[in-house]
C-alpha cells in the first residue's frame, strides 16, 4: 500500500513538473479563491477597526464595503460587480461604491508598471498583439481593434475610439468554454491588426491568445500555442484552471 502511494506521489510530482515547464503554474491553482478570501479578510479587518475605535474610524466602513462587494464578485456575482459596459466604462454608481478598492488596485498596477522589466506590448503575429493595460498614448497607430478582457478598469478613450470589444473577466478567473468560443469566433472574424489585453497581459490575455491561435490554425495544440506565446512574452503563465479551459476549448475545434 505504501509503495502504491509513493508511486502516486512520484507520478503527481512528474505531472506538476511538466506543467511548470510548459508555463502552467501549479502554485496559481487556487489563487483565484485565495484572492477572494484575501479581499474578504481586508473587508473584515477594516470593519473591525471601525467598530473598535469608532469616531472618525467609522469612515473605514466605506472601503470595507468596497472590498466586501469585490469579494462577493469572486465568490458568486462575477465581473458584473464592477458594472463595466460594452463601451468599456465602469458604471458611475459602481465606481463610487468601489472607489477605495479601485484606488488600491490602480496603485498596485502603476507600481508594477514601474518595477516590472517587461515591454508593454508584444507582437505575436503581423496582426495579433498582446499587452498589459495601456495608457492613452501607448496604443500603436496600426492597431484597428482592441480586445479588452478587464472588468476592473475603465478603458481609455483612445483605445475605444476605433474597433473595440469588451469581454470582461475577473482577474485570475476564467470564462466558460461557451463564452470563450463566442468571443473567439467574433474576434477571428475581424480584419486588420488587433490588440488583446488584460491588466498585466499574462493570465487572461494568455488564455484568450492561446484560444485564438488554436482556432485560427496558427497552433495545432495548446502546448505549441503556449510555447509560441512565451517566446514572444515570457512572463505569460497560466494557472491550472486557465490551462484546463484552454484544453477544453481546443477539443471543440
Amino acid at each position: 500500500m505504501n509503495k502504491m502511494f509513493e508511486e502516486e506521489r512520484i507520478l503527481k510530482g512528474l505531472f506538476l513538473e511538466r506543467l511548470n515547464r510548459m508555463g502552467v503554474d501549479d502554485r496559481r491553482t487556487d489563487r483565484f479563491m485565495n484572492f477572494g478570501f484575501l479581499i474578504l479578510a481586508i473587508a473584515f479587518l477594516l470593519t473591525a477597526t471601525a467598530v473598535i475605535h469608532q469616531g472618525w474610524w467609522w469612515l473605514l466602513l466605506w472601503p470595507a464595503f468596497s472590498f466586501g462587494v469585490v469579494a462577493a464578485g469572486y465568490f458568486y456575482l462575477g465581473p458584473r460587480v464592477f458594472g463595466k459596459s460594452e463601451r468599456g466604462l465602469l458604471a458611475p454608481l459602481n465606481r463610487l461604491i468601489l472607489l477605495p478598492y479601485l484606488l488600491y488596485l490602480n496603485g498596485i498596477w502603476y507600481l508594477l508598471r514601474l518595477v516590472r522589466p517587461e515591454p508593454a506590448i508584444n507582437a505575436l503575429t503581423e496582426t495579433i498583439f498582446i499587452s498589459r493595460r495601456l495608457l492613452s498614448n501607448e496604443l500603436p497607430e496600426q492597431i484597428e481593434h482592441v480586445i479588452d478582457l478587464t472588468c476592473e478598469f475603465s478603458e481609455p478613450e483612445a483605445l475605444r475610439s476605433g474597433g473595440y470589444d469588451c469581454f470582461p473577466v475577473l482577474d485570475r478567473a476564467v470564462p466558460t468554454v461557451e463564452d470563450l468560443r463566442i468571443w473567439i469566433e467574433k474576434t477571428a472574424a475581424l480584419e486588420g491588426p488587433l490588440l488583446i489585453h488584460c491588466a498585466e497581459g499574462h493570465g487572461r490575455t494568455g488564455v484568450f491568445a492561446l484560444a485564438l491561435l488554436i482556432y485560427t490554425g496558427h497552433s495545432k495544440t495548446p502546448e505549441a500555442a503556449l510555447q509560441f506565446i512565451q517566446s514572444k512574452r515570457p512572463l505569460v503563465r497560466l494557472s491550472r484552471e486557465q490551462w484546463r479551459i484552454v484544453q477544453e476549448f481546443s477539443k471543440t475545434i
